[in-house]
């Protein structure tokens, strides 16, 4: 069977699960995040497959983690356009952790991650809107909304959500990316007039990739991709698509929830 990926919010209980799967540590690999990155994201641990059934009775025992996906070789050069971190200006993030990772909903070879944030970022929309013109911006939420290459990132005050991620080294390299950006637009922010207006570039496709697709009609649109232009156009509301709210496509709301909340609908 292929290995797993174990991702954990909190240092402490990797090391706790590390500990519970001594006896198949041979089975267990930490990964380690390169200088470059290590002061933001956290190692993780590939689990073979003699090791599987230790970790599932260390989180029956309580272990706490973010969440567990299969393993892909991490891309050639995932980190290299990193460069090194900056060495001054103020840090408008604070810490990071990542919460949540699972497999996309749209697309389950890539990864879909929720990353909480120690401070409230929201004060840096409307530069981060000035600079990033292809973005979608919603200053009633507040959310900020973007594609950093193929990833989709939608930024709340507190956290990000974070889609399209190839593996979890690409997933290092998407936090980092995201943390200096809102960082180097706060510390130019003397130099940047803020955009404080409403801007929309989701596209419909975006939302159909995340509904049910198909074309039940309970929304009362012929289907799915009907609804989706209607949602955007701002004349359908996103609980009309009742088997996400309330039927036996639940699983898929947080993700359709995480790419209209740019739209205030």
């Amino acid at each position: 069977m292929a290995d797993l990926v174990v991702v954990f919010q909190a240092v402490g209980e990797l090391e706790r699960v590390r500990r519970a799967m001594a006896d198949v540590a041979d089975a267990v690999r930490l990964i380690e995040p390169p200088p470059q990155v290590a002061d933001l994201v956290p190692p993780y641990l590939v689990v073979c497959d003699p090791a599987r059934s230790a970790l599932y009775e260390a989180i029956r025992a309580g272990a706490v983690i973010a969440g567990q996906v299969w393993h892909r070789e991490p891309l050639p050069g995932a980190l290299e356009d990193l460069g090194p971190p900056p060495t001054d200006g103020a840090d408008a993030v604070g810490r990071v952790s990542i919460a949540f990772v699972a497999p996309c909903i749209a697309e389950d070879d890539h990864l879909r991650l929720t990353v909480q944030i120690e401070r409230d970022v929201s004060g840096v929309f409307p530069y981060l809107n000035a600079l990033l013109p292809h973005a979608t911006y919603n200053p009633e939420g507040p959310t900020f909304t973007f594609m950093d290459g193929p990833r989709l990132v939608n930024l709340f005050p507190h956290r990000a959500a974070i889609a399209r991620v190839r593996e979890m080294q690409d997933a290092w390299r998407t936090i980092t990316h995201l943390v200096r950006t809102i960082n180097d637009a706060w510390n130019r922010r003397d130099s940047i007039k803020p955009l404080y207006e409403r801007r929309v570039q989701i596209s419909v496709l975006e939302i159909f990739s995340r509904l049910p697709r198909t074309n039940c009609r309970a929304c009362g649109e012929l289907t799915c991709l009907a609804f989706a232009a209607k949602l955007l156009q701002g004349e359908q509301r996103i609980e009309n698509c009742t088997p996400v709210f309330g039927g036996d496509r639940e699983h898929l709301k947080d993700a359709l929830l995480d790419i209209v909340a740019g739209l205030g609908v």
